[in-house]
């Protein structure tokens, strides 16, 4: 529920761009790819800023992360795509082992969850949006309220918890009260699956009726609420200039969908098992499939075909890009992991200055990590020893903890060697 206030802020630039709004921020801030990446923190390789979007919630003194979003903006073409997960989804919790994703806020904050996230998916996330719904009514009827087509009645009552729900069908206009009802819903047949889709369909509902003229006198006070409502690790100027360039992003480049996968009982739980394959191809665009369809059963958790090395490419040249220092860390708990992979690189020619264990053992994909403030050189190296292990560009990211270009073995560690290994015989 809490990515539709995310989704308002960003839509509040939307609506200053149509209304002319904007037009003052542009005399200093110049929306153009090249211009963002200078200002914000990205994915060199692919070109993409990723954002957790986190909704907490106050729950018996307690708070938790009630809704869960991970957004990707292509800079160069101008695309975001917002993939919703599920608060069941089955995760390994870095120090807790398998839980709930949606446990991880409770356990250590914004971090944990950032982390859990990081592994999970095998992407990196530049920056984090923390909201709560405190003020999410009050927007609401700032705006005039929002009309919605209300598939079936609504019915829920929780006097724990003071929360009564009951929204007829049919097609009305929310107020803010009633808006926030409609999207926390979840008690029927499609769970949370059901929620999240009510939640992005809302979003497409407030989206509509900002980029109305009646909201033009309304911008600077909704300017303030979002103020009130996010926290983030994003500046103010970076948040103001990545606006900017999204003002004016058109509909068919703004994607929203959920984390495909299916419902599961494990140890008689219920959660939503994840298949992080589809999603990454999701985010960055790849699958024919339609945002927002979610894989049967059969497909979930496939067994993935053993990669075979790929001797068209030119090992030779690629080592000779290997320029700046390399570390290797262990990020999977095996022993002796960290070792066997640096001298697998070894073996083909690339010197290894360090090797150590990663901060924690639960890195499901291995991946490749670039000091923060790394010249040409650096990245050239990072990009070649994508290529040598067969770590993704979307895997290789930066970092201000890292001295050096650095591979985190992961618990594909097993394909990664194998592909070490069969370069070593070309």
């Amino acid at each position: 529920m809490k990515i539709l206030k995310i989704a308002a802020i960003l839509l509040l630039a939307v609506s200053s761009a149509f209304a002319g709004a904007a037009m003052r921020v542009r005399t200093f801030v110049d929306p153009k790819p090249q211009t963002i990446k200078e200002s914000i923190s990205f994915t060199e390789a692919s070109g993409t800023a990723n954002i957790l979007l986190i909704g907490i919630d106050d729950v018996d003194g307690g708070r938790r992360a009630d809704a869960i979003a991970f957004a990707t903006i292509d800079i160069d073409h101008k695309i975001v795509r917002v993939m919703s997960i599920p608060r069941d989804t089955r995760v390994q919790i870095p120090g807790k082992g398998w839980d709930k994703i949606n446990h991880a806020y409770a356990y250590g904050g914004v971090e944990k969850l950032r982390e859990t996230v990081v592994n999970f998916l095998g992407l990196p996330v530049n920056y984090y949006v923390l909201v709560n719904y405190d003020t999410f009514p009050s927007i609401i009827d700032l705006i005039g309220g929002v009309e919605v087509d209300v598939e079936r009645r609504m019915v829920y009552n929780d006097y724990a918890g003071k929360l009564f729900i009951n929204i007829p069908k049919g097609f009305q206009k929310l107020d803010g009260k009633t808006a926030l009802h409609y999207v926390r819903f979840r008690h029927d047949a499609l769970g949370d699956i059901g929620r999240v889709k009510r939640q992005q369909e809302f979003i497409k509902a407030v989206l509509k009726k900002l980029q109305t003229p009646a909201m033009i006198p309304k911008i600077p006070e909704l300017a303030q609420k979002a103020i009130e409502m996010v926290n983030s690790d994003m500046t103010p100027a970076q948040a103001l200039q990545l606006a900017s360039y999204l003002a004016d992003l058109s509909g068919e480049n703004l994607h929203f969908f959920t984390l495909p996968g299916k419902a599961a009982y494990i140890s008689n739980l219920s959660y939503w098992i994840g298949d992080t394959t589809e999603a990454s191809a999701m985010l960055t665009g790849l699958p024919e499939k339609q945002a927002g369809e979610t894989v049967s059963g059969d497909q979930v958790l496939k067994e993935q075909p053993e990669p075979s090395p790929d001797r068209s490419i030119d090992v030779e040249s690629l080592i000779a890009s290997v320029t700046t220092p390399v570390s290797v860390l262990n990020g999977a708990g095996s022993s002796g992991l960290g070792k066997e992979a640096a001298t697998a690189l070894q073996k083909i020619g690339i010197d290894v200055v360090h090797i150590g264990n990663a901060k924690h053992f639960d890195y499901r994909t291995t991946s490749i990590q670039v000091p923060e403030k790394g010249a040409e050189a650096v990245q050239k190296t990072a990009q070649a020893l994508g290529e040598i292990a067969g770590v993704g560009k979307n895997l290789i990211s930066r970092s201000p903890a890292v001295p050096h270009v650095t591979i985190i073995i992961g618990k594909d560690s097993e394909k990664v060697l194998q592909r070490l290994g069969g370069l070593v015989r070309q």
